[in-house]
């Protein structure tokens, strides 16, 4: 992957993609497994980041100016700051690594969620998002959505593991849609696997990956 891969993948990481430039990232992430585990990675690293801040008191008036009309901040000049930000990240984990290590104590082992959430942001952020509920203990995947795919088309949905989109099946044209997991799946449908739909021709992809373009994705939570 070039420098500009690597851009790439973190500004999508962080969000600042917008239209068409946002789309084709997504689109990537379906068929180029180096580049969906290239944004992962940086995924995982800015929410180690952030697990390291120390909460504060939010100051006061700031719930009630929440909201409030602000100039939006021109994205050439977060593409400037970007390379800063991932700058100060390999110096502050360089310091990480150089420090002693703190005693860390043995992870509590926790039972997986049995039901997981996902909220579908459209592509090209508009739109209500398109929520997705997964039940591990039935293995259903439960789609609440109406008239994803044009006259003509299907609607598909996909789940991204270890840099791979995996079919889960299509989406009907209106209402909820109930998919089945096979038992051998369901332990796989984990919290922070990305959940996808594109837009495919009737039947399906004819490939094990999208062919068409990626109309909503959305990370599974837990609930």
């Amino acid at each position: 992957m070039t420098p500009e891969d690597h851009m790439l993948a973190g500004e999508l990481a962080l969000g600042l993609l917008e239209g068409n430039e946002r789309a084709q990232a997504l689109r990537r992430t379906l068929s180029d497994p180096d580049f969906a585990r290239e944004v992962e990675g940086w995924r995982v690293r800015f929410a180690s980041m952030l697990a390291e801040v120390r909460p504060v008191p939010a100051p006061p008036g700031l719930i009630r100016d929440i909201g409030a009309q602000t100039a939006p901040k021109p994205r050439n000049q977060l593409r400037l700051v970007l390379p800063a930000a991932l700058s100060a990240v390999a110096a502050a984990t360089l310091v990480l690594v150089l420090r002693p290590s703190p005693t860390v104590l043995p992870p509590v082992d926790r039972p997986a969620a049995a039901t997981l959430l996902a909220a579908l942001q459209p592509s090209d952020r508009t739109g209500t998002p398109i929520s997705a509920i997964v039940d591990r203990d039935t293995g259903q995947i439960r789609v609440v959505a109406t008239g994803i795919a044009p006259a003509g088309k299907a609607a598909q949905l996909w789940v991204i593991r270890d840099g791979v989109p995996r079919s889960l099946g299509l989406l009907a044209g209106n209402g909820t849609t109930r998919l089945s997991v096979p038992t051998t799946e369901r332990t796989a449908l984990q919290a922070g696997l990305v959940l996808a739909i594109s837009i495919e021709p009737p039947g399906g992809s004819p490939k094990p990956t999208p062919t068409g373009p990626v109309v909503a994705s959305g990370p599974l939570t837990p609930i």
